[in-house]
């Protein structure tokens, strides 16, 4: 076991039985941003590098892996042709993500309905933080790379792939909803709108890879999460940015600085009427001739300026 990780097996159990399909479910943990790796060199002990259809398995996991990429923020970065064991030293995290088909889990035997197994690690230091993802598929099942209905008790690699690599994103098992991310092998071959909206929460609806409950910015992309002011709303979605009353639309159309509160409270027409009283009341702040109408403006209490 490395010395900042502790391994966390998941029970990823694809039923072999219907069940009933509330809303997405998510795992304890999720990778710091919204991308990591897998070394892809994948081989069936009987079948070889290929499926029977002919698809190879490294190019179905690709597949899989883009599926996600195509609806989400989250990206994923092939390794071709490179191997990292799974199982290195049963349990033992390496920082490699890796995949492939084998005959038990790091020593211990499948359930007798799994078909595929993630092995995620979560960093002891950062508790919640995904540090590496291991995905083994059952060789003892029946496997082909196809399209359309299951086909009995062969098994489509690629939707099964699809699945394991949502729980590598941070989704857990959905019994309520239409899902890929359903713990039972059936007809869903792509991600559903339930899955996505849980990758969303993870990463960000905005796409900018920062957690909707962390970020101050949901619905507009603000990466880097600036809030000039250390208000509730970061500067990519606040329309008052050092908070001083008037919007920044209002301040950068009259030539004022959006980040330099002190602007509110000077008046460079020099008709006694502060640049947030021109605001405040609907008058040009560098126009001596427009004045606030006295009718709409509200009490202003005395603002704290800087200089």
């Amino acid at each position: 076991m490395k010395g900042v990780s502790a391994r966390t097996g998941l029970a990823v159990c694809l039923l072999l039985l219907s069940v009933q399909a509330g809303a997405y479910s998510l795992l304890e943990s999720r990778w710091p941003t919204p991308d990591t790796h897998f070394y892809v060199s994948i081989v069936h002990d009987q079948l070889g590098y290929s499926s029977p259809s002919g698809t190879s398995w490294n190019a179905g996991f690709e597949a899989a892996m883009a599926l996600w990429e195509r609806d989400t923020v989250f990206q994923f970065t092939a390794y071709r042709n490179s191997y990292a064991s799974p199982c290195l030293n049963g349990f033992t995290a390496d920082g490699n993500n890796g995949v492939g088909f084998l005959d038990e889990v790091c020593g211990f035997g499948f359930g007798s309905t799994t078909l595929a197994t993630t092995i995620n690690t979560t960093s002891v230091k950062a508790p919640g933080t995904t540090t590496e993802s291991d995905i083994i598929f059952n060789e003892s099942r029946d496997w082909d790379i196809y399209t359309g209905p299951q086909r009995g008790n062969t098994y489509d690699f690629i939707r099964i792939a699809v699945h394991e690599l949502g729980h590598t994103i941070g989704l857990d098992h959905e019994n309520n909803l239409q899902a890929i991310m359903q713990p039972v092998a059936g007809n869903i071959e792509v991600p559903q709108q339930d899955d996505i909206n849980g990758v969303a929460v993870l990463y960000g609806r905005d796409y900018d890879g920062v957690p909707d409950d962390l970020d101050n910015c949901p619905d507009i992309s603000n990466p880097g999460q600036e809030n000039n002011d250390g208000d509730a709303e970061g500067d990519a979605c606040d329309d008052d940015d050092d908070n001083d009353g008037m919007s920044d639309d209002f301040e950068i159309a009259n030539g004022l600085k959006p980040r330099k509160a002190a602007d509110a409270g000077r008046d460079p027409d020099g008709d006694k009427y502060t640049n947030l009283e021109e605001y405040l009341g609907g008058s040009a702040p560098h126009d001596p001739k427009s004045v606030p109408s006295r009718q709409v403006l509200p009490f202003i209490a005395p603002l704290l300026l800087d200089d």
